[in-house]
């Protein structure tokens, strides 16, 4: 098969199973992009693949998880830039500041979320109660507690700029 035919072929299914599992259309272009590269540098060695099909999903869901893991680790490098910086910070009283800040962001974002995700968040978050000790207080499943504290955190990030959440989360979470 051809370079041609090859891109023609699987380019829709290619950029779809990127755009369905990382949700940016963006990086599944660049991603897509990768994917052709490997498969043209390896062309003699297609014809020897019996299921060409399976190969270039595997090959898809490799690289998806791969760029997984490199985002994760980056994030865990900023949180720790992040908190290293927080840590060296001089004076009582600015710190002091900083967390009433931050601590008003979350309470204000709190404010936004529905009141059983808003509770349930509490309970898991500042109370420290597992799912099962949640579900049994409020009656439920510890799956809708699970699925109830999932939502809540996503409405958070969704309303709360990425850095002031984070700052917000760590200073709430450590009883600051």
């Amino acid at each position: 098969m051809n370079s041609k035919s090859l891109f023609d072929l699987y380019r829709d299914k290619v950029l779809g199973f990127f755009i369905k599992f990382l949700h940016d259309e963006e990086l599944a272009r660049d991603l897509a992009q990768d994917i052709f590269l490997k498969l043209f540098e390896k062309k003699a060695e297609l014809d020897e693949i019996s299921d060409l099909d399976r190969y270039i999903y595997l090959t898809c869901r490799n690289l998806a998880f791969d760029h997984l893991k490199k985002a994760a680790h980056d994030k865990k490098y900023r949180n720790y830039i992040l908190l290293a910086g927080a840590r060296t910070q001089p004076p009582e009283v600015n710190r002091k500041m900083d967390v009433d800040h931050y601590r008003t962001i979350l309470e204000d974002s709190l404010k936004h979320l529905p009141d059983q995700q808003r509770l349930i968040f509490n309970l898991s978050k500042r109370e420290e109660l597992s799912h099962e000790k949640i579900a049994e207080m409020l009656n439920i499943s510890p799956h809708t507690v699970r699925n109830h504290l999932y939502q809540a955190v996503k409405n958070l990030r969704a309303t709360t700029p990425d850095i002031e959440m984070i700052l917000a989360m760590v200073i709430i979470l450590s009883g600051l």
